[in-house]
């Protein structure tokens, strides 16, 4: 039986991606072009470095926010800095057919009641479009657990981890069929890397250096145990829900591009925020 441990302890919802509440000329903002950089950053220093990772640099993932209201460019949980912007939740879609036993269609779309301004600190991440991810280096970041039955952390923690097959994490030994196509396998088979209970919700990430951009590949959704070998972290396969989030996007928008409006902020469940 699969253990909850990359749960959040008090929502079902648990991978969660924001939705601005825009005006109607939201496409004047930031166009789509500018999704998935990390202004701060340079990526031609990022290194393979949440369990087996390492703190993060601030400013290093510009689209990791906290939960309920949500809490944009933090880095340090106890610190606020001039960059951090707090904005209230006004609603959240659960997908219709997430299914609590089996995890499937783990995925939520809330909507902020006031839009925010990109800057260094606080960028949207691009959703992918296609399936191809072999060739790209992925990074998971959360404030959970760096250990199995641990504390969670203060510090944006990162680690790069690696993408396997289905099929291969779905051997008797490991997952035993559990997990399906709308699902992703990523960590390390060795239980090195791995993301854990406080994770939930937050972004595995991968870096498409054709066009030198971030995509937001999966959402991490559950595992057995934390960093345990042959047991990786199981993630939503954002892919297969883009018909899912453009729908809702058009019910919840007008005049408003629904290539770019989803592709805003991951929530990280790791504090249970109701300030």
């Amino acid at each position: 039986m699969l253990r909850k441990l990359h749960r959040a302890a008090t929502a079902s919802l648990l991978a969660l991606l924001g939705l601005l509440n825009t005006p109607r000329n939201v496409t004047s903002l930031l166009p789509m072009e500018d999704c998935g950089k990390r202004p701060l950053m340079d990526e031609k220093e990022t290194e393979s470095r949440i369990i087996g990772g390492h703190d993060a640099m601030v400013g290093s993932w510009p689209w990791n926010a906290a939960f309920w209201r949500a809490v944009i460019a933090v880095h340090h949980l106890h610190i606020q800095n001039v960059y951090t912007r707090k904005r209230r939740v006004s609603t959240i879609t659960i997908h219709s057919d997430y299914d609590s036993e089996r995890y499937e269609h783990d995925i939520a779309l809330f909507t902020l009641i006031k839009h925010l301004k990109y800057n260094n600190y606080i960028q949207p991440i691009c959703l992918p479009e296609n399936d191809t991810i072999d060739m790209y280096p992925c990074f998971i970041a959360g404030w959970g657990n760096t250990k199995e039955k641990g504390v969670g952390n203060l510090i944006l923690q990162e680690a790069q981890v690696d993408i396997f097959p289905l099929r291969l994490c779905n051997r008797y030994d490991s997952y035993a069929g559990k997990l399906t196509k709308n699902m992703l396998c990523a960590g390390s088979l060795t239980g090195r890397v791995d993301s854990c209970q406080g994770d939930s919700g937050g972004p595995l990430m991968c870096y498409f250096r054709n066009v030198t951009r971030y995509y937001l590949i999966g959402i991490t959704s559950f595992g057995f145990g934390c960093g345990r070998p042959r047991y990786p972290g199981i993630y939503v396969r954002t892919v297969n829900y883009r018909n899912w989030i453009d729908t809702h996007l058009i019910a919840k928008t007008t005049n408003v591009s629904i290539r770019w409006v989803p592709i805003c902020w991951l929530v990280a469940w790791t504090v249970f925020y109701i300030l």
